[in-house]
């Protein structure tokens, strides 16, 4: 991941994406590629899904840093592995905490202090997922 302020390169770090690599994200573990906009953040959130089989279910309390930029897709970071720079994730996109930290603080929308997340829709950080 590279975080940009106009042209100029201001953070990178190694990501986890889905484990579907390129494939449909409606019907893989792929991440979605475009462009989208944050629009939801939150301080901490639970996480949980099923999938076909139970053995890849999961419910993860208190996923800090959690960054939505389109429907259940998410920027968030990750205490449950450290194998960044691998596909791992269910579709999010998997940050170390400290990086989902700092990423967290500098991207729009702002989450005010003592708040515990915001929502606005109509201004938040661009984020451009590709191959």
């Amino acid at each position: 991941m590279v975080a940009y302020v106009g042209r100029r390169a201001v953070y990178v770090t190694l990501v986890s994406t889905g484990r579907g690599g390129l494939g449909d994200p409606e019907t893989t573990q792929a991440t979605v590629r475009g462009s989208f906009m944050i629009h939801h953040k939150d301080v901490t959130s639970t996480m949980d899904g099923e999938d076909d089989s139970a053995a890849d279910s999961y419910a993860l309390r208190d996923v800090p840093f959690v960054q939505y930029f389109h429907k259940g897709f998410a920027l968030h970071g990750t205490y449950w592995h450290d194998e960044f720079g691998r596909l791992r994730s269910h579709g999010c996109v998997n940050l170390a905490p400290i990086d989902a930290a700092w990423l967290f603080e500098w991207t729009d929308p702002v989450v005010p202090p003592d708040w515990h997340g915001v929502i606005n829709k109509e201004r938040g950080t661009v984020v451009i997922v590709r191959q």
